[in-house]
């Protein structure tokens, strides 16, 4: 496509009415259509289309039409035909996913681009002098985005122009739109885009092109406003209130299925991302839309016309006060600096304990591969939380489906091997039975045993709180950029801190404990945390739509403890309890069958 695109746009260059008038650029248009044969057939094998074999005829008559310096609109109608039959083929993604940022693209001009190309695009830049051909002027040059996104990741051979095939397809896309901007950045008006110009068009078309369009349809909107579009990232709420507007209209038409599937968007890409902010000063407000999606959810599952409408009017009056709320809120550096504060501490003491419980624990064992397993993985944790903290518009795009799901899986996984763990520390409170599991099995597995296990464990811990702190920090990113990266930083500092003083406080407590009751007390924390993490990892199923919901009434939620309001996740702790409660009958019973054997031996 791109060589194609080269030889129909710069072949005037080499050629006029049949004489060579540059012999460099004849050269590589001679080049560019021998390497497109070339191209087509090494694409063959993965191509399995018969359309796209029979290309190599109209190739080969562009070679040759090429090498007998025919006219250069000759030229031009070969290599545009032969374009659109590969864009017929629809083999060739030719659209970004989002429309691109304007702003990112000149992020990545300026580190990238501009020592060639110049600040303004001229093809003047630093650089410029020492190549041939000089770079690209993007004032005068003729390129549609579609043409910038090959060119930037393929790069052109024998120029100056490489690949930069390691920017992500959202960057490149991103830089070519920026690039075509460049020639407009006088016109710095905006004007929403027509209904029926869509990205797709926008995407292929060069100015020429999106001229022509806009003369035959919108002679009010020009080039240069469509080149400088860039469409703001909604808001949250707004995107919650859409969703559940048309989940309503597609209830009211019968499609209660899609009906379903929008309310729980409206929830998981509107409600949940400004939940914790929101929650911060109207925690009530809060409360209130979830309990009544919950119920809206229900009412559309059950086909209850009357208790949808009146859910669907009590959310839209919640959803409203909400953004007022949120509009009437000063995202000052101090409620910021405040809010991450108050999650990073939050989430941070519940990894810390799990691992601090199983340090503790390998402390007396002497076992250097375990202890080093423990903390390599929630090291590994941390930096991918602080890795994912740069992919932040990534992470915020990710379905709120998965961004519940992967919270779920690595909460009731979490809860598995903390069952696991309080069950085994309760058992070994004694002493005696410490000593015994320190004598026969510990030396064994220091020889032989692998570590991995525990490795994945304390990564999961520890990452499944550090995603939910990045997800969170990222909304108070978006609230007010201008102040929110320094509060945060601010706060990761003083949460690194205070968690520092929590962990010498803890283990100089513990230290000081006996074996056998810290066991016991490990036990019965752990336990605790078990419990709670089960409420959360149901609910994070529920919001996501995997876990169906049912509601009581007369329940309380409280989200520290992992309890909420519904049938599923209470049975759910209930049942995590009745384990718990089972195993530890089970050890008073052998430790009393035990004294009582005990007891009959001296008799």
């Amino acid at each position: 496509m791109t060589l194609l695109d080269y030889i129909s746009k710069d072949y005037p260059v080499a050629v006029e009415n049949g004489e060579i008038i540059n012999e460099f650029e004849f050269a590589e248009m001679s080049e560019f259509a021998k390497k497109s044969i070339a191209l087509q057939q090494d694409l063959l094998p993965t191509i399995n289309n018969t359309r796209f074999e029979k290309l190599d005829e109209p190739l080969r008559e562009l070679q040759q039409a090429v090498a007998d310096k025919k006219n250069p609109e000759a030229i031009s109608t070969i290599a545009l035909n032969i374009k659109n039959k590969i864009l017929d083929l629809g083999i060739l993604k030719i659209t970004p996913n989002r429309y691109p940022s304007l702003k990112n693209g000149a992020t990545l001009y300026q580190n990238n681009c501009v020592s060639c190309h110049g600040g303004k695009g001229y093809g003047n830049g630093a650089l410029a002098g020492n190549l041939n051909p000089a770079p690209t002027n993007f004032h005068e040059a003729q390129l549609s985005p579609l043409q910038a996104y090959n060119v930037i990741k393929l790069g052109i051979e024998g120029t100056g122009m490489a690949s930069y095939n390691r920017l992500t397809e959202e960057e490149l896309w991103d830089l070519s739109f920026y690039v075509l901007s460049l020639k407009h950045n006088e016109e710095i008006s905006r004007a929403p885009l027509p209904s029926n110009l869509h990205l797709d068009s926008i995407s292929k078309w060069n100015d020429e092109e999106l001229q022509h369009f806009l003369n035959k349809s919108f002679s009010n909107i020009t080039v240069g406003q469509v080149r400088n579009y860039e469409p703001e990232r909604p808001e949250p709420l707004n995107v919650a209130m859409t969703n559940l507007d048309l989940s309503y209209q597609e209830f009211q038409k019968g499609n209660n299925k899609i009906a379903e599937k929008y309310a729980l968007t409206s929830y998981l890409e509107g409600v949940e991302l400004v939940e914790n902010i929101l929650g911060a000063s109207a925690p009530s407000l809060v409360r209130g839309i979830e309990r009544d999606m919950i119920a809206y959810r229900k009412a559309l599952q059950n086909n209850n016309k009357i208790g949808a409408e009146n859910y669907y009017n009590a959310l839209k009056e919640k959803i409203t006060s909400a953004k007022t709320v949120l509009a009437e809120k000063d995202y000052s550096f101090a409620f910021i600096y405040g809010a991450a504060l108050s999650i990073l501490i939050r989430e941070a003491l519940e990894a810390l304990l799990i691992i601090l419980i199983i340090l503790r624990v390998l402390r007396p064992m002497k076992i250097k591969r375990a202890v080093i397993a423990v903390h390599s993985g929630w090291i590994f944790a941390v930096l991918t939380g602080v890795v994912s903290w740069f992919f932040v518009d990534k992470l915020i795009n990710l379905s709120g489906a998965s961004r519940e799901l992967m919270e779920g899986v690595g909460a009731i996984l979490a809860v598995l091997v903390l069952l696991f763990a309080g069950i085994w520390l309760h058992s070994h409170s004694e002493i005696s039975k410490w000593k015994h599991f320190i004598k026969n099995k510990i030396n064994r597995i220091s020889e032989t045993g692998n570590m991995i296990g525990l490795l994945i464990f304390s990564f999961i811990v520890v990452f499944r709180e550090a995603f939910e702190v990045v997800l969170f920090l990222s909304s108070l990113k978006l609230s007010n950029p201008d102040v929110a990266n320094s509060a945060i930083n601010w706060a990761l500092l003083t949460s690194v801190i205070i968690i520092a003083i929590i962990t010498i406080v803890f283990l100089k407590f513990t230290k000081e404990l006996p074996v056998g009751k810290f066991f016991k007390l490990a036990s019965y924390m752990v336990a605790a945390l078990a419990i709670v993490l089960t409420g959360k990892g149901i609910m994070a199923f529920q919001e996501a739509g995997y876990i169906p919901i049912s509601p009581i009434d007369f329940a309380p939620r409280i989200e520290l403890l992992g309890i909420y309001p519904n049938l599923q996740s209470i049975l759910a702790q209930l049942l995590v309890l009745g384990i718990i409660v089972f195993f530890q009958w089970r050890n008073l019973n052998q430790k009393a069958d035990k004294s009582s054997q005990e007891l009959v031996t001296e008799e």
